[in-house]
């Protein structure tokens, strides 16, 4: 079973200043798949993010991710995910291009097709424009391409529909399931926007004061709950029951 798995957790838990922001927390991601992370503001989908990455240390339990530990062998990780936590940082004098070239020298990797990279998330023809006049739309895209142009098997995107347009959000998830279907990627990824992660997502996992309280898919939310995602989040975070 664990060579199926992209992301497993174990009783993951992370404290700051003896307070636990994330108890106990197991969630499981299925290779080849898009998993939703769902959860209130705080709820901890960052934390956990970044907990995978190796960014940060657990203070218990442990993290899997690609069959490598998320401590031991943080720099393997790094090299077979690609990721997009909190707001995406660039060189700002520089072009989308040349943002990505210096991400790829930081890899070790040469002779990518960085114009590919760049019309599959929809900046394509933006030539030596510096990213400093990029809209946040445009950030979060090459934020994207960032994490896609080193061929990664997994990639951990946290909001990446954040500040997108319709038009952008539609050509987001093309893209995604593309990448899932077509390229055999695994995408983890966290959104507030119900319907899109419905639209979207394989399976869902719902966090909860920094506990994975259950994870489901799309078509049992839809056999549950006829009123719709919205209802059975409300429920579920709120401390209803979910199969009600």
């Amino acid at each position: 079973m664990g060579n199926l798995l992209a992301v497993s957790t174990k009783r993951l838990t992370k404290a700051f200043d003896g307070k636990e922001i994330i108890h106990g927390c197991n969630m499981t991601v299925e290779k080849g798949t898009v998993y939703g992370f769902v959860g209130k503001n705080g709820a901890g989908k960052t934390t956990v993010f970044k907990m995978l990455l190796g960014l940060l240390r657990p203070t218990m339990g442990e993290a899997t991710v690609l069959g490598m530990d998320s401590v031991r062998d943080r720099s393997e990780i790094l090299r077979h995910t690609g990721s997009l936590i909190e707001t995406p940082i660039f060189y700002e004098h520089l072009s989308a291009a040349d943002n990505l070239k210096i991400h790829l020298a930081y890899m070790g990797i040469e002779n990518t097709d960085l114009e590919n990279v760049l019309t599959l998330v929809g900046l394509a023809n933006i030539g030596t424009q510096p990213v400093s006049t990029f809209s946040l739309g445009m950030r979060q895209r090459l934020g994207i391409a960032r994490a896609l142009v080193h061929k990664p098997e997994l990639l951990i995107l946290d909001e990446p529909i954040n500040g997108l347009d319709p038009v952008g959000i539609i050509e987001m998830r093309e893209l995604f399931h593309t990448l899932v279907r077509q390229e055999n990627y695994t995408i983890l990824l966290s959104s507030h926007i119900l319907s899109e992660v419905e639209q979207i997502a394989d399976r869902i996992g719902v966090i909860v004061d920094g506990t994975v309280i259950q994870e489901i898919s799309p078509a049992e939310i839809k056999e549950k709950h006829p009123a719709g995602i919205e209802d059975y989040f409300i429920k579920v975070t709120n401390g209803g029951k979910a199969n009600e």
